[in-house]
């Protein structure tokens, strides 16, 4: 059970708080109902701009109901995947990725310097890990060969 409250925080944290950002960039569409549009917001009941373990708890739970369709208090893999698809998808993810990547190349060559990727925390973190060909630039094929093996660990 503590494997799907990690997985379950790591979504509602992760994307109820960054994808509402990403939907204002470029248009998104349909979205889980569970990312408002202010999210950060609501959750912050007592308005302190910062998130407390209550308040994290109480957006968890909220969350949990709107992704639990059927109201059986477990969230299935088609539950999960539902909410995935009303968020846009894969290939929403890829194209906002691929912005991303875009905008951090500053010098626009397709690659990413340490210093471009700074723009990009998780990849900057991962620097040298993604440089498979150790060149000292992370192309955007590197960078999808890392998150495609980080998704299937």
């Amino acid at each position: 059970m503590s494997k799907l409250l990690t997985i379950l925080f790591t979504t509602v944290v992760g994307f109820g708080l960054t994808l509402p950002a990403y939907a204002a960039q470029d248009g998104m569409g349909a979205r889980c109902q569970m990312h408002g549009k202010n999210s950060f917001d609501e959750a912050d009941t007592n308005h302190d701009g910062s998130l407390d373990k209550a308040e994290v708890q109480a957006m968890h739970d909220k969350n949990f109901e709107k992704m639990d369709t059927n109201h059986d208090g477990v969230l299935s893999k088609e539950e999960m995947k539902a909410c995935g698809h009303r968020m846009g998808g894969a290939k929403a993810m890829h194209e906002r990725r691929t912005k991303e990547f875009s905008a951090a190349d500053t010098d626009n060559d397709g690659t990413l310097t340490k210093e471009e990727a700074q723009k990009l925390p998780r990849i900057s973190k991962n620097f040298d890990a993604i440089d498979s060909d150790k060149d000292g630039t992370l192309d955007r094929d590197e960078v999808h060969r890392f998150m495609q093996e980080l998704k299937a660990k």
